[in-house]
């Protein structure tokens, strides 16, 4: 899974966004990759919302960052396909970064094992079988949603 994500994040850094994590390689040991070399953020949006970190002052322009970032994905030839608050990170000027990408394929190809959070995805799991970019558009809505009204059950 872990070769997935590179792989993903490999192709997204060749074309940096700001909405999009920093990739900054592979951490390898005794020849096996052990680990990703990313941007660091502390709080993710769910638990910085939570905890009560912070808020989104201007949630237009956020989720604005928010469509940008899907969109740069989308015309790399990606689908992120597990959009959830939990995989949006918040930097410190309170704007997205969107991480995770193990469930993130080119579009029109299979997903893994990872594919998803329910809740945040369109229809049943089950069903959740190819990366499309109508997977990034539905879970940007829910987000534009729940950020009105956050709900921490899930």
């Amino acid at each position: 899974m872990i070769l997935d994500e590179m792989h993903a994040l490999q192709i997204a850094s060749q074309q940096p966004h700001p909405g999009i994590i920093g990739y900054h390689g592979c951490r390898v040991r005794r020849g096996r990759i052990t680990g990703l070399v990313l941007d660091k953020h502390p709080h993710n949006l769910k638990e910085y919302l939570k905890a009560g970190i912070g808020e989104i002052d201007d949630k237009e322009a956020f989720m604005n960052a928010l469509e940008s970032a899907v969109r740069h994905l989308h015309s790399l030839g990606l689908a992120h396909n597990d959009i959830n608050p939990a995989n949006i990170l918040v930097n410190a000027a309170r704007m997205l970064v969107l991480v995770d990408f193990g469930s993130c394929r080119e579009i029109g190809h299979k997903l893994g094992a990872s594919r998803g959070t329910m809740g945040w995805i369109e229809g049943d799991i089950l069903d959740y079988n190819t990366s499309e970019e109508r997977h990034d558009l539905f879970a940007v809505e829910k987000i534009r949603a729940w950020l009105e009204k956050p709900n921490f059950d899930w």
